[in-house]
This record gives structure tokens, C-alpha cells and sequence, in this order.
């Protein structure tokens, strides 16, 4: 066996570059007028409407702005830039907190919801076709190694 095969540093980046793979060849998948609407974003942008949708499988009714500005590894001030401009595009929606009238939820917009719906349908039917031999336990693994990598992402933020 390859003596590098077990450095944590390059197991990771081998996932990472085959899961980019299967994430350009889901775009090339994705129909051109869809692409275009993709593409008129920014990579930061694109990205924060993936992030937020999946805060909101935990909190649907919407997200405050500092998680999101955690999450997306910004500061609250470039967040709350980032967060205007795609409210002004359609894309999120910022609603009164239900459990605190002085805090805010921003949430996708129905646009949003369907850029992700465009945009993610494609890369998460090829995930399902390139891991169809992954088991149960391993992906069970690969949860745990992501809880693990983002609680360590975690203690080293400062925001």
C-alpha cells in the first residue's frame, strides 16, 4: 500500500477533487438555459444559496445572519452585503423572526429554491450514481468524518 494513501491531508484531497469531478460533470448534464441562470451568479453567491438551503433543512423558517455568516466563513458585515444583493436578485427573503420580533430570518425565495432545485438536482443524481457501491456503514463514516471536520472548522473561526 502507498505510504501517502494514509496521510489524512492527501485522503482528503482526493475526495475532494473526485467529488468536484462528479460536480463538473453534473453541470455538464444541467440544460444550457438553467446554466445560464446559474452563471449570472457569483461562485460566493451560487454558493451561499446551497449553504443556506441546507441551514434551512434544520431551521426552514430561515436562518439569522450571523449563522449564515458562519457558515459561509465571512464577517456579518460582508454577509449582510452578500445577503442584500440577493435579496435585490429574488433569491433570499428576509422575514420577521417568529420567536423574536427583533431578529431577522433570511430564507431562499421561491427563485432561490428553484436555482438550487436547477442547479443541484443534476450533481445530486450523479453523487447517487457514483456511490451506489458506497454501504450503508460507510457512509454512516463519511457523516461522522464530516461532523468531525466541521466541528474542528468550527473551533477555529473567529467571527
Amino acid at each position: 500500500m502507498n505510504k501517502s494513501a494514509n496521510v489524512p491531508h492527501i485522503v482528503l484531497l482526493e475526495l475532494l477533487y473526485t467529488l468536484d469531478d462528479i460536480r463538473r460533470e453534473s453541470l455538464k448534464l444541467t440544460s444550457s438555459s438553467h446554466i445560464k441562470k446559474l452563471m449570472g451568479l457569483t461562485i460566493r453567491q451560487a454558493s451561499s444559496i446551497a449553504r443556506l438551503k441546507m441551514l434551512m433543512t434544520k431551521a426552514p423558517q430561515g436562518v439569522a445572519l450571523k449563522t449564515l455568516a458562519q457558515e459561509l466563513q465571512m464577517t456579518v458585515p460582508a454577509t449582510s452585503l452578500l445577503v442584500e444583493t440577493m435579496v435585490g436578485k429574488g433569491v433570499f427573503e428576509r422575514n420577521q423572526n417568529p420567536d423574536d420580533r427583533r431578529a431577522i430570518c433570511i430564507r431562499l425565495s421561491a427563485k432561490g429554491q428553484e436555482l438550487f432545485d436547477v442547479g443541484f438536482s443534476a450533481l445530486e443524481r450523479q453523487l447517487d450514481n457514483h456511490s451506489a457501491e458506497i454501504t450503508r456503514e460507510e457512509l454512516e463514516i463519511c457523516r461522522r468524518v464530516s461532523e468531525k471536520l466541521t466541528r474542528s472548522l468550527s473551533r477555529g473561526r473567529s467571527y
